[in-house]
């Protein structure tokens, strides 16, 4: 079946990657504890993913990243270093054992539809097997609906400083829309999945099954 991806006539606000990052930043400990509280395994996993449209991509902005997480480590003396892993579309299309993460982040503002069109397997792979949210930035004409993933304002999901705020607008940087899928929350739990309406519990301890 062939899917198609068209302009999206909603509004929402551009975000930039210095707002995305500290969105990563704010959404992460929380997501971290779902995760633990969903499994009955220890979350050994990874817990971030970023992966970037090209090596040159990859070069402009990856120590940018690097930079980011050790200067969050260092100003916490509680924090634990952040795991981070950074990769390119290609690598990560092309790697025979993929990692879980609690969270893959794509920014990838400026990547043309028509390639994107080749990536839709590696990003429903990572929607669905490999990773508990995922954060997809793409230019604004995209539209990732028909994938299940849901565009939003960032600045209306999660609070965060007024400086970090103003400071991310202000940023001389590309802008995109953010697309997420939330492996924990996409779909609500229907009562009759919910074991308190299994087997007719009022007649437990009644009759003789």
């Amino acid at each position: 079946m062939a899917y198609y991806m068209t302009q999206h006539s909603s509004n929402h606000s551009n975000i930039t990657l210095p707002l995305l990052i500290d969105y990563v930043d704010a959404l992460l400990p929380s997501l971290t504890t779902q995760v633990g509280a969903t499994s009955s395994q220890p979350n050994d996993n990874a817990e971030v993913l970023w992966v970037l449209q090209d090596k040159d991509a990859q070069l402009a902005i990856g120590s940018q990243l690097n930079s980011h997480v050790a200067n969050q480590s260092h100003s916490s003396s509680t924090a634990d270093m952040q795991k981070l892993q950074i990769s390119t579309l290609s690598k990560l299309f092309h790697q025979p054992v993929p990692e879980r993460y609690t969270l893959a982040c794509f920014w990838l503002p400026t990547l043309s539809l028509e390639l994107l069109q080749q990536y839709i397997p590696l990003l429903m792979r990572y929607r669905d097997l490999y990773a508990a949210h995922v954060l997809i930035a793409l230019d604004d004409t995209v539209d990732l609906k028909a994938y299940g993933f849901t565009p939003f304002d960032v600045l209306n999901e999660q609070p965060l400083e007024d400086k970090v705020i103003n400071k991310a607008k202000s940023a001389s940087s590309d802008s995109a829309t953010l697309w997420q899928f939330n492996l924990y929350d996409y779909k609500q739990l229907p009562n009759w999945l919910n074991a308190d309406y299994w087997a007719n519990p009022e007649n437990w301890g009644k009759n003789r099954w």
